[in-house]
């Protein structure tokens, strides 16, 4: 075979001998699987057989199902569907809990079908309290919190190839201005200590609930190289989509028009932090004034005491103004020149 030819063979065998779907595509017996997912192997529980049927929860499993003889693929035929399983919408919607295998007795669980739920909250970390759709300060400690059924799916005991690097989820932040972040400065650029970090964009999520670890790092008072704040004040966007198993193709148009199913969005609009402001019942300030500098001569005062008794009291006389006070004196002086 001519070298040419040998790479192009290696992709076609690699295609032929490599799953169909991810590695969360394999499932366990009786395991969670979720309406909309596709191409799942549900070999394992089926385990040879092909019939399956569904009761009410809490009915008896040996009366008339409410949902009977669904054929996964007939004896004798391609077994192909079992292992690129589709869990239609139109067939298993309303139609949640076990599914049993009753080709014979007794009946057993082959898998347990959910609604796919998945909600984002931003949390803050101090108060441990939800602020979606609040105003923050932009030096609160706040993350995201993600709530959703959907982690079952990444648990090895449900899946058995599972693996955190084929997490069917996808994050995105966005600022005031309609802005992608793609890294969270932790603190000012060039500082050594305080490293940049990508914003991670498919989180595993292994269990519920999930917070963001980079959130609590994420210094959104931190400053460029020139000194300017990096992250504007307003509002900020948390959006989480969910693509398992190509779920999205299950549903028609944008993920968005699917909330809590297949895409979640919260907000937060972070503001300047606040000055305290000074109670009024409190202890008020003490007021100080200027001395005021009279214009005026000096009173005079003139006292006169009586003779008589030595428990008589003192006689004020209130100041003259300055005027009469200077006009008395010249004509007492005119009284002494003229006896002269």
């Amino acid at each position: 075979m001519h070298g040419k030819y040998i790479l192009p063979a290696l992709i076609v065998i690699l295609l032929v001998v490599s799953p169909v779907a991810g590695s969360l595509s394999k499932i366990s017996a009786g395991a969670p699987v979720f309406i909309g997912e596709n191409n799942v192997d549900i070999s394992s529980g089926l385990n040879g057989c092909h019939t399956i049927a569904w009761w009410q929860n809490g009915s008896d499993v040996n009366s008339v199902p409410a949902v009977t003889n669904l054929t996964i693929y007939a004896i004798g035929s391609d077994s192909y569907r079992i292992y690129h399983f589709n869990f239609s919408p139109g067939i298993f919607s309303g139609y949640t809990g076990s599914w049993y295998c009753v080709d014979s007795k007794p009946y057993y669980t082959a898998f347990t079908v959910n609604e796919p739920q998945i909600d984002i909250r931003v949390w803050d970390l101090d108060r441990n309290s939800d602020v979606t759709g609040q105003s923050v300060p932009v030096s609160s400690n706040v993350t995201y919190r993600i709530d959703t059924n959907l982690a079952a799916a990444l648990s090895p005991l449900n899946r058995p190839n599972s693996n955190p690097a084929d997490s069917p989820y996808t994050f995105t932040l966005t600022d005031p201005n309609g802005k992608t972040l793609t890294t969270i400065y932790t603190g000012d650029a060039g500082n050594s200590s305080a490293p940049l970090l990508i914003v991670n964009t498919n989180p595993p999520i292994p269990s519920s609930p999930y917070f963001w670890s980079q959130g609590e790092a994420w210094d959104r008072l931190a400053r460029n190289a020139q000194g300017y704040i990096i992250y504007p004040l307003g509002t900020y966007t948390f959006t989480i989509t969910q693509n398992l198993n190509g779920m999205q193709d299950s549903y028609p148009g944008n993920p968005v028009d699917y909330p809590g199913l297949l895409s979640t969005t919260a907000n937060v609009t972070f503001v300047s932090d606040q000055t305290a402001v000074p109670s009024t019942t409190g202890p008020q300030p003490v007021l100080t004034t200027q001395p005021v500098v009279s214009t005026t001569i000096p009173t005079v005062q003139v006292t006169t005491v009586a003779t008589t008794s030595p428990l008589a009291t003192k006689t004020t006389y209130s100041s003259l103004p300055a005027v009469l006070a200077v006009a008395g004196m010249l004509g007492a002086v005119a009284v002494i020149l003229r006896k002269k």
